[in-house]
């Protein structure tokens, strides 16, 4: 049976990074719905409109849009595969609906893991990362490391819209309300994996890879 995971976390914990790592190296599909729906913002779809209004205001997007959008964008990929969810489910009905989705696919084989790392951390991160605007690599630390432009498309790097200050203490008060119930959620099921957030990427990494049950 293919493994699926979801990896949960506030904004600026790593948790894409980490995502994509796990996809990588067990070779299974990488789901950021952030991505996707940052594509449909790009393009001015309707649905695009809807996720730029509720990033701009510093709020999620709500369950029936969101499971909506992720039920076309699931029936697109192979999910037999097994796949890594990043940045999806966002609150208690989405998870459910996810479970019922793996239910049926005869895909209950989902480990969840969770990183935790303090507002402070969180904050400072975020004032440091950079992402190009041309291809949507992000670049950490770019300003510490004062990087301008992508190394991989001579892009400019620009601080994403929803990472402005103003923006960002609302992205977390929201996350810490509506995904806290999520965290139980799981808990509860006895699925889920806290992850200490806080050391380097390569350090968090290497706690994610023992803790992995394929």
């Amino acid at each position: 049976m293919a493994s699926n995971f979801i990896i949960l976390g506030p904004p600026g914990s790593g948790k894409g990074t980490q995502a994509k790592k796990l996809a990588q190296k067990l070779g299974l599909v990488y789901f950021g719905t952030g991505d996707l729906m940052r594509a449909e913002i790009e393009k001015q779809t309707a649905l695009g409109k809807e996720f730029q209004k509720a990033i701009n205001q510093g709020q999620l997007v709500n369950d029936d849009l969101v499971e909506k959008f992720v039920d076309q964008k699931l029936s697109e990929i192979d999910t037999s595969r097994g796949v890594v969810f990043d940045g999806y489910p966002r609150t208690v009905l989405q998870a459910e609906h996810l479970s019922e989705f793996l239910r049926k696919k005869g895909l209950d084989n989902l480990q969840v893991f969770n990183l935790v790392v303090k507002t402070k951390s969180l904050i400072e991160r975020i004032q440091k990362r950079r992402i190009c605007q041309n291809c949507g690599k992000v670049f950490q630390d770019a300003v510490a490391e004062g990087k301008t432009e992508c190394d991989s498309c001579d892009g400019r790097l620009v601080l994403r819209e929803d990472d402005k200050p103003e923006i960002l203490s609302k992205r977390i008060e929201t996350y810490e309300k509506q995904t806290a119930p999520v965290i139980a959620y799981y808990q509860k099921q006895g699925n889920l994996l806290n992850i200490d957030g806080e050391p380097p990427i390569e350090e968090v990494w290497e706690e994610i890879k023992s803790k992995i049950k394929v």
